[in-house]
């Protein structure tokens, strides 16, 4: 009897010391671009000028207006209110949430002025800023307790689209709004000093010291960018990519991994690109000026050791984008389809499972509002794993991933048709223009995107 004691006393603990090795899977909500449109109704816009942003709820919710947003419009509030409602009901606990940037509406300066009568500049800022109040609290009503990482989009401003100020009122405003979101769980007692003069810095992730999350304010590196409202002999791109390496180098120092989060991605704005004017070489559009993507690649490529995994948005599309270094893959962007469905997109939204010993990311699912303009019942969309028969999300299986894009036409179709979350009327034109969503997230600068595109040098092993 003792010896089968022993010995199931033996699997037992063989067993309990087995099972802390396996992976500690664990899963976040990731959402981007939700684009509110407070003047959706253009009939409430006095009430809520005169109102603070706890009474506009019960504004929206008095609207006539019940429809959701329909393709080419920003999020009204009865999408914003759905895509919550719908996020909350398939995780309503994740370990964090990361938002990638764009809260606030396109042409949103120019509607005020045209929907309220007023030209008053402290006007249109306050109510920029209960818009934004507005928009964090509704968040935070369904994920009370959740930590959450919040990115500058650039529609964010108070100054106009592409123009965040350094050190401005916007970002000190954002700071102190935000300030709440990231400490649910762990303390970032830095990030509303640290956040405010540039809409960068480094948090904590819970439960873990050593990985960190660095968010960044890629506005600064845009082709679009003008720092209209500030000094314009600032260079805060420049500015921030010091900061950047000089964080990476302290923790790698100090034996830390880090994911990093952005609105804006380096490379090329495929959309842009295919419909802009001029010869194949003359119409690419780089979403950054060419020092800072230069730059950029080459810090991301020189720290890739530590570089566990990046999230991007502002396309309003389900993409991603490689690093290479010397013809290999050694990082990835993972970039997150929109709420808004101005571009001819359907609304959707991810949750990502990841290792949590480890902070490698292995699977998500994406959730997308199925046809707009009929039924708008938010549906399960695709599993990563299951639909392009990868174990996990990294730089290899996205170069995997790509070559089986480029050769086999299975795969390019199920690639084009979630690339807009299957929007049905996008489909003909991107699935003809595949190349160059091929091309680009493969070749992150013009040259190289140039030679892959335009010169009818296409081979998948380049």
């Amino acid at each position: 009897m003792k010896k089968i004691f022993y010995f199931i006393l033996a699997i037992y603990f063989y067993s309990c010391s087995s099972s802390v090795q396996l992976p500690r899977e664990s899963k976040f909500l990731n959402f981007s671009d939700v684009h509110f449109d407070p003047f959706y109704d253009t009939t409430l816009v006095g009430k809520l000028i005169q109102s603070e942003y706890t009474q506009w709820e019960s504004i929206y919710e008095s609207s006539e207006i019940k429809s959701l947003s329909s393709y080419g419009s920003d999020s009204n509030f009865p999408l914003f209110k759905s895509a919550m409602e719908e996020m909350r009901s398939r995780i309503s606990n994740p370990d964090f949430i990361i938002i990638t940037g764009d809260f606030m509406g396109h042409n949103f300066n120019e509607e005020y002025e045209q929907y309220s009568g007023i030209k008053n500049t402290d006007s249109l800022d306050m109510f920029i800023k209960k818009t934004i109040q507005f928009i964090t609290s509704f968040i935070v009503k369904y994920y009370p307790n959740t930590l959450i990482y919040p990115m500058v989009g650039n529609d964010d401003s108070y100054c106009g689209n592409y123009m965040v100020e350094p050190n401005g009122h916007f970002l000190k405003m954002l700071g102190e709004v935000w300030q709440p979101l990231v400490n649910k769980g762990v303390t970032n007692k830095n990030f509303k000093d640290d956040f405010s003069k540039g809409g960068y810095c480094m948090l904590d992730f819970p439960g873990t010291d050593d990985y960190k999350m660095i968010i960044l304010n890629t506005i600064f590196f845009s082709s679009n960018y003008q720092n209209l409202c500030g000094d314009s002999l600032d260079d805060p791109g420049a500015d921030e990519l010091v900061w950047l390496e000089r964080t990476l180098k302290k923790c790698r120092g100090d034996n830390d991994k880090v994911w990093i989060s952005y609105h804006i991605p380096p490379g090329i704005d495929i959309y842009g690109t295919i419909n802009g004017k001029g010869d194949c070489e003359q119409k690419i559009f780089p979403t950054w000026k060419k020092k800072y993507n230069d730059e950029f690649l080459k810090i991301m490529t020189d720290h890739d050791d530590i570089i566990k995994s990046g999230f991007a948005g502002h396309f309003h599309r389900d993409d991603f984008r490689i690093f290479y270094e010397n013809g290999s893959p050694v990082s990835y962007i993972h970039l997150t389809p929109s709420i808004s469905p101005i571009y001819q997109n359907n609304p959707a939204y991810q949750v990502l499972e990841y290792d949590k010993s480890k902070f490698e990311l292995i699977n998500y699912k994406t959730y997308y509002l199925n046809d707009i303009t009929g039924s708008a019942d938010w549906t399960f969309e695709y599993d990563f794993q299951n639909t392009y028969r990868q174990s996990s999300i990294s730089a290899n299986t996205l170069n995997t991933i790509s070559k089986l894009i480029f050769s086999d036409s299975t795969y390019r179709k199920s690639y084009i048709e979630l690339y807009t979350s299957r929007d049905r009327k996008a489909f003909p034109k991107d699935y003809i223009n595949w190349k160059y969503n091929w091309c680009g997230f493969r070749n992150l600068t013009v040259e190289d995107f140039a030679e892959c595109m335009c010169k009818d040098t296409l081979d998948s092993d380049k």
